[in-house]
C-alpha cells in the first residue's frame, strides 16, 4: 500500500486526491480563521468595551460549537522506548462556529481547525463520541 501524506491508502490515485482535499480544506480554514481574526480585531479596535472582548474569547474556546463531523482513523503507533506496535484510534472532531449556526453551518465549513483526540481502546472512543454528540440534547 502506498504511504501518502502520513497515511496508507489502497488506491494511490484516491489517496492522493484525499490528501489534496485535506490540504485544501486546511488552507481554506486557515484563510477563514485569519479573516475572522481580522474582523474581530477591527471590531475590537473600534469599541472601548472590554466585556465584548472577554465574551468573544470565551465563545472561541475549543469544544464550544456543535459537532459538524467526526473523522475516525484506526492508528498504529510504534513507541521508540518499547518497539512494539500499539493500536488505537484517532478522532478528529470538526465543529461549526461557536455561535452554533450561521453561514458556517449552511456551507458545511468549520471556522476552527479540528480537535484531535487519541484513544487506545474502542470503548473509550465510543464513550467520548456519546458524550460529545449528546451535548446538544
Amino acid at each position: 500500500m502506498p504511504f501518502i501524506g502520513g497515511r496508507y491508502h489502497i488506491n494511490p490515485a484516491m489517496g492522493a486526491a484525499l490528501e489534496a482535499a485535506r490540504e485544501a480544506e486546511a488552507a481554506l480554514q486557515a484563510l477563514e480563521l485569519r479573516a475572522q481574526e481580522q474582523r474581530a480585531y477591527a471590531d475590537n479596535s473600534d469599541s472601548d468595551r472590554d466585556g465584548d472582548v472577554d465574551q468573544a474569547a470565551a465563545d472561541s474556546k475549543p469544544g464550544t460549537g456543535p459537532v459538524h463531523r467526526v473523522e475516525i482513523e484506526a492508528a498504529e503507533v510504534v513507541p521508540s522506548h518499547s518497539g512494539r506496535a500499539a493500536r488505537g484510534f484517532v478522532a478528529r472532531v470538526h465543529r461549526c462556529g461557536a455561535n452554533g449556526g450561521g453561514t458556517e453551518a449552511i456551507r458545511g465549513a468549520s471556522t476552527s481547525p479540528p480537535e484531535t483526540h487519541v484513544f487506545s481502546d474502542h470503548r473509550d472512543l465510543v464513550s467520548f463520541l456519546g458524550d460529545e454528540l449528546g451535548k446538544g440534547k
